[in-house]
């Protein structure tokens, strides 16, 4: 298993936006204190999902889930592609977050994981108030057909777990 945070680094604090979890071709996204996660499963579904945890309405956090790839719908989610022989980048999920209020918002992260993509909240203008995080499947073979899609993400902007395959592959950028 392979588990990558997303926090935010404003000044000397850091915030707890996203969790990433590959599990074999299962890659699932958890949001701290959202109650709900999002999965792509072996088979090609995507769905989201309730975590069972009792999440105070009004106390969530100021974030968007979307779901990735477009598919075909079915019972409980869409049918997309499998990510076991993807032959071009697929977006898995983008989280939209607002940043305007990290500190009353967001948990801070204290911790110290293997994974860790850091975005420096100051790489963005100071009128930024939104930010767009994705979560990609990336082959090796096909790295160019992410960057068609995500043109001009800055180096600094972009985390790449590459000891899996298809890679997985986090950018940030404002929204």
């Amino acid at each position: 298993m392979i588990e990558v945070f997303v926090v935010i680094k404003d000044g000397t604090h850091r915030y707890y936006l996203l969790k990433v979890e590959r599990r074999d071709f299962d890659v699932y996204c958890f949001l701290p204190d959202l109650g709900v996660h999002h999965s792509l499963h072996y088979s090609g579904e995507s769905h989201f999902r309730h975590e069972g945890k009792a999440v105070k309405l009004g106390e969530e956090p100021p974030v968007a889930l979307v779901m990735g790839e477009a598919g075909t719908p079915i019972k409980n989610g869409i049918r997309s592609a499998s990510l076991r022989g993807l032959g071009c980048a697929s977006g898995i999920c983008t989280a939209i977050f607002s940043i305007v209020s990290l500190s009353l918002d967001f948990r801070k992260f204290n911790r110290s994981p293997r994974e860790c993509f850091v975005i420096d909240k100051d790489l963005f203008s100071k009128d930024t108030k939104l930010i767009q995080v994705g979560v990609w499947a990336v082959p090796d073979r096909n790295e160019v057909s992410f960057e068609c899609n995500n043109p001009n993400i800055p180096a600094d902007l972009l985390y790449k777990v590459t000891q899996c395959e298809p890679q997985i592959w986090i950018y940030a950028c404002p929204f």
